[in-house]
């Protein structure tokens, strides 16, 4: 009987989550009105870029709240704010202003 050893190789790592989550991931929503909001490719990976949040603290329990949308506030400047949730924590999610 032939005695052979196998080592075990750490598991690759692929492209993404070396470089971290993929901004374009995270959820958008306004925080007036609770609509989703869908920007352009690229929109939310510039402005994390712009605020210096490194991709390798995102995941998939943050999200990206605005102070407005077209919908309900026009068209024009908005400020954004990231927010990590957690599945179990109602009272840690964002604040809703939008009207029930």
């Amino acid at each position: 009987m032939q005695n052979t050893t196998a080592s075990i190789a750490p598991p690759k790592r692929d492209i993404i989550s070396s470089k971290g989550y993929d901004p374009e991931l995270l959820y958008v929503e306004c925080g007036r009105c609770g609509s989703p909001v869908m920007w352009e490719q690229g929109r939310a990976t510039h402005l994390l870029e712009q605020a210096g949040i490194d991709p390798l603290e995102l995941d998939a329990s943050c999200l990206l709240v605005t102070d407005g949308c077209p919908m309900c506030g026009g068209k024009g400047h908005y400020t954004v704010q990231i927010f990590r949730v957690s599945a179990g924590a109602e009272s840690r999610r964002p604040p809703y202003f939008g009207n029930a």
